[in-house]
Order: structure tokens, then C-alpha cells, then sequence
């Protein structure tokens, strides 16, 4: 999309600590990321292929969701599955 890696994932874990962003300012930008993803049409199958690399594997705005957002959405995810298997086995 032609946007800076900074959007998406913030400053790099080298940058000196005075540098970095505040909190409000990594809210700020994850806003802004996400208002980007918000437009693109692609931003489904962006969630869904960042989704495969599993709660560990989560940095950045991706998919129009942060990454404790993603996190969030696939333990939710497999919380869910995993009822349906409890129910199909006391179902049967």
C-alpha cells in the first residue's frame, strides 16, 4: 500500500528508549493503521493469513486488528471449538 512499516508495527525494539512512542501515541497509530486496513480490500483475507501463524506469532496491526486483538480473537476462536467438540461428545 505504499505506507511506512512503522504504521503497522511501530518504532523497531532497537530504538533508543527516549525515542519511542508514548502510549498514546502507539493508540494514535494503531488508529491510523487500522482506518487504512478499514479501506483496503483485502483486509478480510489479510486477518485470516495472519490468524495461521497462531497467538505467538502476532505483531503489528494486521487485518485491521492489533496484535492483543488477534490474540484475543483466536483464543476466542479455539475457546469456541472446543465447546463444540464438549457438546458433540456428551450429544452422542
Amino acid at each position: 500500500m505504499g505506507t511506512d512499516l512503522e504504521l503497522w508495527f511501530g518504532a523497531s525494539d532497537d530504538t533508543p528508549a527516549h525515542l519511542r512512542e508514548s502510549a498514546e501515541d502507539m493508540r494514535r497509530r494503531e488508529s491510523v493503521a487500522k482506518a487504512t486496513c478499514a479501506g483496503c480490500p483485502f483486509v478480510v483475507r489479510c486477518l485470516e493469513s495472519e490468524l495461521e501463524h497462531g497467538i505467538g506469532g502476532q505483531w503489528g496491526v494486521r487485518g485491521g486488528m492489533t496484535a492483543k486483538e488477534r490474540q484475543d480473537l483466536i483464543r476466542t476462536r479455539r475457546q469456541a471449538a472446543v465447546a463444540a467438540l464438549v457438546t458433540d461428545v456428551e450429544v452422542a
